[in-house]
Parts: C-alpha cells; structure tokens; sequence
C-alpha cells in the first residue's frame, strides 16, 4: 500500500482557532461543538454549535500563488516549489438551550436579554475581535448574510425537525498549501526555431 501524500491541516487549524476565540468571550458553562445537535437528544447544558456546511477556492480573492520554479544554473535543474491556495470555510453558528429549558410568555427566554440573545452576543463579539486568526498567517475571519442555499432558512430549520433559531453565518479564509512535491526536471538548454518566407 503506498503512503497518503501529507495534506495540509489548514481547515482543522482554523477549526481549533475559532475554537479558542469563542470559548475565550462565552460564559464558562456553555459549550462549543463543531456539529449540530441531535434533536432527539438535546445537549443538557448550553451549547453553541459550530457546523461547517461549505468549503470551497475562493476565487475572488487573487493573491493565491502557483507553484513556483527555480533552476540550478551549476546543473540546470529546474525545482517546483509548492504554492497556496485560498479556501473559504463556511460556518452556521446556533445557539441550544438545555433540553429543560422552558419557553413562553414571563419565562426567562422571552426576556430581551435572555440566554440565547447573550450568548450569541458574545459569539458575534468573538467574531469582530478575532479578524485574523491567530498562529494561522493569511487567514481573516467576516460574518456573512445567508448563503443562497440556505436562503428559506424556514425550509431549513423545518428540515431540522425544530423551530427558527437564532443563527449567524461566518466565514473563514485561509491560505491553504499545496503539497510539499519537490519536482524536478531538465531545464531548457537550447531552442531553435525555422522561418520560411513565402512570396
């Protein structure tokens, strides 16, 4: 069996970054998961959920770098270096209440500044305070409007089994390496081209 070519861990390196941002502005007792929850087994403490529902090149942004060359002049050996990509991770961040929680009128979560509202406070706090992710050079973090795909979002929380939910969206672009393949090959030593004029 041959050996999987070392990938790059950019994707799980934003992951644990945002990780790190958002459980260093939420309460200490609520949660953070990179999944959304079962319905029919409700998370018992507060959570925020961080799914990551799209990956994708961004090509809008143009500061990605190809694989670059360089020659050997003692040997004219001609190297390719890897370059970088940038790829944009999309994220549907949801708060979840306890499954005891209770809801209705006078309850504590039809309050303005109730648990859900508080949380995700802090979450978009986390958001504006960590533009660039830390220990990840390249990569910057905005949150966005929905993305057409989830455009009905009822649709998309009926899919769920459950109510409309708070939810924002972020994004995340990184710069991701294309793989460490020293190449080599014979650099070009002469060229010769033939020209026939015709009357």
């Amino acid at each position: 069996m041959t050996a999987a070519i070392q990938s790059s861990t950019a994707i799980i390196d934003v992951n644990n970054a945002l990780s790190t941002a958002l459980t260093s502005y939420v309460d200490d007792g609520v949660k953070v998961t990179f999944d959304l929850p079962d319905l029919d087994n409700l998370p018992s403490d507060p959570t925020v959920s961080v799914f990551l529902y799209e990956i994708h090149e961004d090509l809008q942004l143009r500061t990605s770098q190809a694989r670059t060359n360089s020659r050997d002049s003692g040997t004219n050996v001609v190297t390719i270096s890897p370059g970088w990509v940038n790829v944009s991770c999309n994220y549907l961040i949801t708060y979840w209440d306890p499954e005891q929680t209770t809801s209705g009128v006078g309850s504590p979560g039809s309050a303005p500044n109730n648990q859900a509202i508080m949380v995700m406070n802090q979450v978009v706090n986390a958001l504006i305070n960590n533009r660039q992710l830390g220990d990840i050079p390249g990569a910057y973090t905005r949150m966005i409007p929905p993305k057409d795909e989830l455009n009905s979002l009822g649709n998309f929380w009926q899919s769920l089994g459950n109510r409309p939910r708070l939810s924002l969206h972020a994004s995340v672009t990184v710069p991701v390496s294309l793989t460490d393949k020293k190449d080599t090959a014979m650099g070009v030593l002469t060229t010769e081209a033939d020209m026939e004029q015709i009357p």
